[in-house]
């Protein structure tokens, strides 16, 4: 090898090292983010887990009090159901617009007139009793109207 080779190598080599370094950093830096995110993942999966116990236990012991107002047997098994819909994270509480529209929607079965009202009803005017628990929810709208002449 003759002496202006080794320069050469050597220049090289002085020149790769500081792109190393930031090859190494960036390689340092993304195994850190995806780190980050695999312990997010495993953390938010516990409190999943957590927060599944904890509701089938709440929800175990209102069928074991008879406090569910239904069977015992139909209570645990919506129970355990709730609880596996929870771990696998498809249980979820709709936002108040979805849960209205999903009552307004209850009114396209009427028609004309009675679609109005119901849409009453559904809007939160007139009377309200019961309640989804005790089977179900009465809604009364008293509208008052003038006979045919």
């Amino acid at each position: 090898m003759k002496h202006y080779q080794t320069k050469v190598n050597a220049t090289r080599l002085l020149h790769a090292e500081p792109r190393m370094r930031v090859v190494k950093k960036t390689a340092g830096l993304i195994a850190g983010i995806i780190s980050s995110l695999l312990l997010v993942n495993i953390c938010v999966a516990a409190d999943r887990e957590d927060n599944a116990r904890s509701r089938y236990d709440y929800e175990r012991s209102l069928c074991e009090n008879g406090k569910s107002y239904q069977s015992r047997e139909t209570c645990l098994r919506e129970a355990g159901a709730a609880r596996q819909q929870l771990r696998s994270g498809r249980l979820t509480t709709e936002s108040e617009d979805q849960l209205q529209r999903n009552r307004e929607r209850r009114c396209d079965a009427h028609s004309g007139e009675d679609r109005e009202y119901c849409l009453l009803r559904m809007r939160g005017e007139g009377t309200q009793s019961g309640t989804a628990e005790r089977g179900g929810i009465s809604r009364e709208l008293t509208v008052i109207v003038k006979p045919p002449q």
